[in-house]
């Protein structure tokens, strides 16, 4: 309990002003399964500090949970007209970040946009309900395939929003000097490669994604919950991120794109913009993306309906106007986003359609995230803790 503590007060004090939110609301959410009066303590705290009042009295909003530059403008305007109604998005960095956030009490959003493992620990916490896809007509537009997955069988309760590849994107020139071919996770992790590359390297401030890349390089299940498959993903990243810069999820493609990170683990979304701005800015930077050959993951993001949601009509009105083909469509046009709507994909040019690290050609070699079970997410948590307190950078 002590170490606990401590490791507490060194998160909240890690960030000049006091309590930094996401630090704080990931230690409440590191601790759920522990039952401590600490724990509880920090769980108020927490939805005092995050539940957003905005939300309070409007009446005339449609609340929606998402990461960044996930959707696109033409579609916002469409269900605001439709809804008669204004879209206010709250967005959250990590699926873990939105987790916590949620589990610490934060309410008040209409829709949620979560990824596989995600969808998972909301439906068993009773944080969403289960959807009637009598309601939503543009459902049947969706890929088969895409559905009645592990994570939501018979998709009860979430429906398909899009991917996002995770791999490494580069700087071209850089590593071509440097005779390194980045189609492998090697290069951030073995010393060969690390020893060229120190300090020029990011990668996630993920836990989930961390151990992924870690796995995958070691030749194992990147949703391993063995303990000795993590215990050697822990020791591998451990040896590898003194060659790191940062562990980075929110502003690595600036650095990409500066030319002073050459190697990050990055997201397919990000750098489809990331490549728009550089050419936008006539950057000398030649920014390139590959899938490593050991595998890859993919964040199979889904729409839910938080159990809180003030306005059921509108959840519903976002979900199907989400689902049409004219907004998936648009979503992967603006965004970059791998989509799953038929009639959409016919209508993407092939230069889109046929970029590996948006819509891979080997799904096989792609991986989606399964839940922890609590054992192993206070395991695999205690390590990700230790892993950031080393503060090498």
């Amino acid at each position: 309990m002590i170490t606990q503590i401590k490791r507490i007060i060194h998160l909240v004090r890690s960030k000049i002003g006091g309590f930094d939110k996401q630090s704080l609301v990931l230690t409440v959410y590191k601790l759920r399964h522990q039952g401590t009066q600490l724990m509880t303590a920090l769980s108020i705290l927490c939805y005092i500090l995050l539940t957003p009042l905005a939300m309070a009295d409007s009446n005339n909003t449609m609340n929606l949970f998402i990461g960044s530059n996930y959707i696109a403008d033409a579609t916002i305007k469409r269900f605001e007209k439709l809804c008669n109604c204004h879209l206010a998005q709250n967005y959250f960095n990590d699926n873990e970040e939105m987790l916590a956030k949620i589990m610490a009490g934060s309410t008040g959003y209409n829709v949620i946009v979560a990824t596989s493992y995600a969808v998972d620990e909301l439906a068993k916490t009773n944080k969403i309900q289960k959807l009637d896809l009598t309601k939503l007509p543009n459902f049947k537009y969706m890929d088969p395939k895409f559905l009645n997955q592990s994570f939501d069988p018979n998709n009860q309760y979430s429906v398909p929003y899009a991917y996002n590849p995770v791999f490494i994107a580069y700087n071209i020139d850089k590593l071509k000097e440097l005779g390194i071919t980045p189609n492998t996770w090697a290069i951030v992790f073995e010393p060969k490669y690390l020893v060229k590359l120190k300090g020029h390297i990011t990668m996630f401030n993920s836990i989930r994604h961390i151990f992924a890349a870690a796995l995958l390089y070691l030749g194992k299940d990147p949703n391993s919950t063995n303990i000795d498959d993590l215990k050697k993903a822990r020791d591998l990243i451990n040896k590898a991120s003194p060659y790191w810069a940062k562990f980075d999820s929110d502003s690595y493609y600036r650095g990409l794109l500066r030319g002073d990170i050459w190697v990050a683990q990055a997201y397919s979304i990000d750098i489809f913009k990331t490549l728009q701005d550089g050419v936008a800015s006539k950057s000398p930077i030649h920014i390139g993306s590959i899938l490593q050959k050991e595998g890859d993951m993919y964040e199979l993001d889904n729409m839910v309906i938080p159990v809180t949601s003030p306005n059921i009509k509108y959840s519903y009105e976002f979900l199907n106007n989400a689902l049409n083909p004219d907004s998936e469509y648009e979503l992967s046009t603006k965004t970059g986003s791998s989509i799953m709507s038929i009639p959409a994909l016919k209508r993407l040019d092939d230069k889109l359609l046929h970029t590996d690290w948006i819509y891979p050609r080997n799904m096989t070699k792609m991986y989606t995230f399964k839940a922890y079970d609590p054992k192993t997410r206070i395991l695999a948590n205690e390590m990700w803790t230790e892993i950031q307190m080393h503060c090498h950078y």
